[in-house]
């Protein structure tokens, strides 16, 4: 298998109305620092990302491949070409968790009242994966948590299927710099404050030593 690597980045969008959504806060430059990382080591970057400003974007030429997506709907789709010819999937997404149950074609007119909108679960683009992963191939998520964060982050990872979860917080929304925690069978290493450029390079490092082996 050559060194193909799908990326998911960025948030996704679940419109309520027209003009109304539901998100996960997300800038998007992990994903873009992981995607420029891969490519500087050789990699092929299938990069599939939600809703983000264009600066976020990483420059791939080449040596990848953009799709902008709006919905976690449209984002399973799209990543669902890339998956069996993937060496190594990395779910750098904040995916919505919910979605309306009926989205209305005209905007909602609201009062003062108290409004109730039904909502339903996404599909679990991770799990889904990790439940038909090869055995060959390699998977990377991450964990947003804001307590009970080692624990929470490991059953993530054990429920997806991944071989390493990077655990963060909502300080690193937006940030240049965050603190991380590295997750994998063997260890969980606290990393404390490091540039997203730098541990996008230890995921890629993690990755290469993985499929050299």
């Amino acid at each position: 298998m050559q060194k193909n690597l799908l990326l998911l980045s960025g948030p996704t969008y679940e419109y309520i109305d027209p003009v109304r959504f539901i998100a996960n806060a997300s800038s998007g430059k992990m994903g873009a620092s992981i995607a420029t990382a891969a490519k500087s080591r050789g990699w092929f970057v299938n990069f599939i990302t939600g809703p983000v400003h264009p600066s976020e974007l990483p420059k791939l030429g080449s040596k990848g491949n953009i799709k902008q997506i709006t919905s976690t709907l449209e984002m399973f789709e799209e990543a669902k070409k890339y998956f069996f010819d993937s060496k190594v999937i990395i779910f750098a997404a904040a995916i919505s968790d919910l979605t309306p149950v009926k989205k209305s074609t005209i905007k909602n007119e609201y009062n003062d009242k108290n409004s109730t909108l039904e909502l339903k679960s996404t599909i679990d683009i991770a799990k889904h994966f990790g439940e038909i992963k090869q055995e060959e191939q390699i998977t990377i998520g991450f964990a947003l948590q804001t307590h009970d964060s080692k624990n929470k982050a490991n059953q993530k990872r054990k429920d997806k299927n991944l071989d390493a979860i990077i655990l963060n917080s909502p300080k690193a929304i937006g940030r240049k710099s965050a603190e991380y925690t590295w997750i994998d069978e063997k260890s969980c290493n606290h990393l404390n404050t490091i540039s997203k450029d730098e541990c996008a390079s230890l995921i890629i490092e993690y990755i290469e030593k993985k499929t050299n082996k």
